[in-house]
């Protein structure tokens, strides 16, 4: 009788042993990747000779930015210039960690180990892939590996031929900017490591060989491991790809092409310098590149600063919308966007919401709508925090704020403070060239918001959700809405 009520106890404490929330746990891992990174990256050994030695807040705002895969730099001589081949190779492992997700390494060391995945794991790998189900996790898995590799590896020989026979680079140097290049450029993360640079990819806008690369690199990298798996068991067969698939690519190219043109239009007839190619504003193939790298990767042609507002609000959609779920991309993603679409459609012609002739359950327009409310709230909360500690301007000049501090600013206004903070919030990395100048607090802001958009708005709010299933509900009331 003892025995059978001391297992009775037992099982009663095991049932109520506490199960950790896989949200809380991919966000613990990615702040440990962070602050990991953020050692390495403050060490004098990461440093290039004659380097001054770099902020503690600049080392964890570059490690922020490489491990959810953003590209902002908040350091004003750039990564290229401030760190060494050690440092760089620390910058590209984040960006490598942070591209398949914290949990992909965990797993891929339980594999090693145990060569077994248990259902806390699989939990893991499922969150963090936004996957809808366990079906084949391990094969997924291994294909997801073999699919972010091999795009890597091509893209870094190909952009070696480029580097070394064109641009004349050392073979050492070329193997190396070919590999980070590839690195970033799949995994979207915008950083480039140039020295001397004065921005991202503008001193190869005649490139078009490079660019294009880079465009593919990028669009690959942002529909998502699992579509790209889609299309090559299907044989590129369109009717046979799943709903997501089909969603990801149509929605993909359809904001790339539009977004395109809105940014071609929108700086047309711009002769502010804007662009050695001509004095007529900006080329459709520049546009082109500056619209696959505003959905989520955060490479430029061109210097931002001079770009006109109604660009950059264009600009500010295209990064908020983002790139597709299960990629190193950011935003609220294609998928979610589709659905809000499909929502709106289904109001409009009083018709349950669809998609490619498929009924969407009520649950996922919920979420979505969620999803795009959390990453409002989350993008106007952080652009009100950087207007405040950015807001107190010394003099206004030409009609536009300036602060007395800003060495080489162009601009300093709301505009740039919206562009910075969606950028952060997108894991973007495009910036007006402001970011080396904003105060501790401002950057600190931005911290928080590429955390956010790496591991997703919808994630916050569920990090300490609780196990229990509430039992009982309020009486329902009415409320007058519109």
């Amino acid at each position: 009788m003892k025995t059978e009520i001391k297992n009775l106890k037992t099982a009663k404490l095991n049932k109520r042993k506490y199960k950790p929330n896989p949200a809380l746990v991919i966000a613990a891992s990615f702040l440990a990747v962070i602050l990991i990174g953020s050692i390495f990256l403050y060490l004098p050994i990461s440093l290039n000779e004659g380097q001054p030695q770099v902020s503690y807040i600049d080392a964890l705002f570059t490690s922020t930015s490489c491990t959810c895969v953003t590209g902002l730099v908040s350091v004003k001589q750039g990564v290229g210039s401030l760190y060494n081949v050690f440092g760089r190779t620390i910058m590209g492992l984040l960006i490598q960690i942070g591209g398949l997700g914290v949990t992909t390494f965990g797993v891929i060391i339980y594999i090693l180990i145990n060569q077994k995945l248990g259902l806390n794991n699989q939990t893991l790998v499922k969150e963090n892939w936004n996957l809808g189900n366990f079906r084949s996790i391990r094969k997924i898995f291994l294909q997801v590996i073999l699919v972010s590799l091999s795009f890597e590896f091509v893209g870094a020989i190909l952009t070696f031929f480029d580097f070394y026979f064109v641009h004349n680079y050392p073979v050492n140097d070329a193997i190396g900017y070919a590999i980070f290049h590839s690195v970033s450029a799949f995994n979207n993360a915008g950083f480039d490591v140039f020295p001397n640079n004065t921005g991202s990819l503008i001193m190869y806008e005649n490139d078009l060989y490079l660019n294009l690369l880079t465009c593919c690199l990028i669009f690959f990298g942002g529909i998502g491991y699992f579509v790209i798996i889609d299309i090559f068991h299907h044989r590129f067969h369109f009717k046979k790809f799943s709903l997501q698939g089909k969603v990801a690519i149509t929605y993909s190219l359809f904001l790339v092409f539009s977004g395109a043109l809105a940014i071609y239009l929108g700086e047309l007839n711009n002769a502010d310098d804007i662009t050695q190619l001509t004095n007529n504003g900006v080329t459709f193939q520049g546009a082109l590149f500056m619209s696959v790298s505003s959905r989520t990767a955060g490479f430029t042609m061109y210097d931002l600063s001079k770009y006109r507002d109604i660009t950059i609000l264009m600009m500010i959609l295209l990064m908020f919308i983002g790139a597709s779920p299960g990629s190193a991309g950011g935003g609220i993603k294609t998928t979610t966007f589709a659905l809000l679409i499909a929502y709106i459609r289904g109001i409009v012609t009083n018709r349950k919401p669809y998609l490619f002739k498929r009924s969407i359950n009520e649950n996922l327009i919920k979420k979505a709508l969620l999803i795009i409310l959390l990453g409002l709230m989350f993008f106007t909360l952080g652009l009100i925090i950087v207007s405040g500690f950015e807001g107190n301007a010394n003099y206004v000049l030409n009609g536009e704020k300036y602060k007395d501090y800003v060495e080489g600013a162009i601009r300093f206004s709301t505009i740039d403070y919206a562009f910075e903070c969606m950028s952060a919030f997108g894991t973007v990395g495009l910036s007006t060239g402001l970011t080396p100048y904003y105060s501790i607090g401002s950057k600190l802001v931005l911290i928080v918001l590429m955390f956010v958009g790496r591991i997703g708005p919808l994630s916050i709010p569920t990090l300490f959700k609780s196990q229990a299933n509430e039992k009982w509900q309020y009486a329902e009331g009415d409320i007058s809405v519109g």
